[in-house]
C-alpha cells in the first residue's frame, strides 16, 4: 500500500488524526521500542519546546509559537515581475534590517518563482515571510547550490554563510535560506534546493533548502524540498541549543533529510520520501538527528503522516539514523560526550514504504542500533500510537 503523493494533505491527515485517537501503545520490542501512556505524556509539543539556550545551563520559557499570531500586512513587498517595491526577497530583507527596530518586520511575497539565496542575518528584527498566492506551491524560493559546488577562497557564499575560508560550499553553506536571527516565520510559501546530483563530483551531494540557526522560529504551510539533507536545524554555536516549530508543512527528500542538533516539532505535517532520484536505491532515512546528550528533545513528529513519492517496494525505507557529528568512525564515539540523536513519532501514519522491523538504522559513526544493555549509547528513538501499514501494529 502506497500513500499517493496526489491525495491532499488534508485528507491524509483526517485520516490520521481518526486512526490515532483509538490507537494504543504497544510494549514494542528491541528494536521498534513504543513508549508507555505515561511516558508519552512527556513527549509533546509543549515540553519539547520549553527550554533553550546554553548546553548544560538551558533556560525554561514554555514557549508557545502559537501566541501571537495576527493577521499579516505586509510592510514591505516583493514581485519577480516588478510590480511591487522589491524584485527580490533579499532587498527586501536588507531593507528590514536596515529599518531596524524591536517590532515585527512584515515581508510579502508575490505569487511566483525567485531564484535566490536568502540571508536572515542574527541581527534581524522579528521577520515573518509570507506568499500571496493561493497555495504555498504557487511562491517559490530556489537555488542550486550543494556541497561539492566551487566557490572563491576568502569570500562565503552569501553574507550569511561561514564558509569564507572553503573552496567549496559545503554542506550547511548550500542551503537556499539561511536563518541565522531569532523569531523568524515563513508562511504558505515553498523553498527548495533545485540542485541536480552529479553536477560536481564527490561522494557527498548534500544541498540543503533551509538552514535554521535562530531560535523560536515558526513555519505554517510551508514546503521545504531537497533530496539530500533538506532540512538543517541547528545553532551556530554548537553548545547552544535552538528550536523550530512546523505546523501543516511539507518536508521532502531521500536521504538524512530532517537532521541537525536543535529541537523541532512537526505537527500535523507530511514527511515525505522521495524516491524519484535513483527508483529509491539511495539513502532511504528521514531523520538524522545529531542531539547533544545534554538535551532531553531533539526532533517531535506529532499528528502527522509520512507518504511517499515515486516508486518503491514496501518495507524499505529506515525512520532514521543517528547523525553521530563530528565523530569519524565507532572508535572515536565517547558516551556522555558524544552526539546521540533523539526522535520521537507519535500519533502518526506511516505509509508501507516504512519498515516494518527494524526501522531505526545504525548511526553514521556505525555506532549499531540499541535499546538495551548497550556498549555505546543507548539510542533515544521511540514511538507511540502510531497508525497505518508502516507502522509496529
Amino acid at each position: 500500500m502506497h500513500f499517493p503523493a496526489s491525495l491532499h494533505a488534508s485528507a491524509l491527515l483526517a485520516i490520521c488524526s481518526v486512526f490515532s485517537t483509538h490507537a494504543q501503545a504497544g510494549t514494542g520490542s528491541a528494536d521498534r521500542p513504543q513508549l508507555s501512556a505515561t511516558d508519552a505524556r512527556q513527549q509533546t509539543v509543549s515540553t519539547y519546546l520549553a527550554k533553550a539556550g546554553m548546553i548544560g545551563a538551558l533556560v525554561t520559557d514554555n514557549w508557545d509559537p502559537s501566541a501571537g499570531v495576527a493577521l499579516l500586512s505586509a510592510d514591505y513587498r516583493v514581485a519577480s515581475d516588478g510590480s511591487a517595491a522589491f524584485r527580490s526577497v533579499q532587498a527586501a530583507m536588507d531593507k528590514a534590517v536596515a529599518d531596524g527596530g524591536k517590532m515585527r518586520r512584515y515581508i510579502s511575497l508575490a505569487a511566483g518563482t525567485y531564484n535566490e539565496l536568502v540571508c536572515v542575518p542574527a541581527d534581524a528584527p522579528p521577520i515573518t515571510l509570507f506568499g500571496l498566492g493561493e497555495t504555498r506551491s504557487e511562491t517559490l524560493i530556489s537555488f542550486d547550490n550543494a556541497n561539492p559546488t566551487p566557490k572563491p577562497v576568502g569570500t562565503p557564499s552569501q553574507p550569511c554563510a561561514t564558509n569564507a575560508n572553503a573552496a567549496v560550499i559545503g554542506t550547511s553553506g548550500s542551503a537556499t535560506v539561511t536563518v541565522n536571527a531569532g523569531a523568524f516565520q515563513a508562511r504558505n510559501l515553498t523553498i527548495a534546493n533545485s540542485y541536480v546530483e552529479g553536477s560536481y563530483a564527490g561522494t557527498n551531494q548534500a544541498a540543503v533548502a533551509i538552514n535554521v540557526r535562530g531560535d523560536k522560529t515558526v513555519f505554517e504551510d510551508v514546503a521545504l524540498l531537497g533530496n539530500q539533507d533538506t532540512l538543517l536545524i541547528g545553532a551556530s554555536n554548537p553548545a547552544s541549543l535552538i528550536r523550530a516549530y512546523f505546523k501543516n508543512c511539507l518536508v521532502q527528500g531521500d536521504d538524512d533529510f530532517i537532521f541537525g542538533p536543535g529541537i523541532a516539532v512537526f505537527s500535523h505535517s507530511i514527511i515525505r520520501y522521495d524516491a524519484r532520484r535513483t527508483g529509491g536505491d539511495f539513502g532511504r532515512y528521514l531523520f538524522a538527528p545529531s542531539t547533544l546528550p545534554g538535551s532531553a528533545n531533539g526532533f517531535l513528529a506529532i499528528d502527522s503522516v509520512f507518504d511517499l513519492i515515486g516508486d518503491i517496494a514496501d518495507n524499505t525505507v529506515y525512520l532514521g539514523r543517528a547523525w553521530d557529528q563530528s565523530v569519524p568512525d565507532l572508535a572515536h564515539y565517547v558516551n556522555g560526550t558524544s552526539p546521540n540523536g533523539q526522535v520521537t513519532i507519535r500519533n502518526s501514519l506511516l505509509g508501507a514504504h516504512i519498515r516494518k522491523q527494524a526501522p531505526w538504522s545504525m548511526s553514521t559513526a556505525k555506532r549499531p542500533y540499541c535499546n538495551a544493555d548497550c556498549a555505546y549509547a543507548r539510542n533515544r528513538f521511540y514511538e507511540y500510537a502510531n497508525t497505518g501499514p508502516g507502522s509496529a501494529d
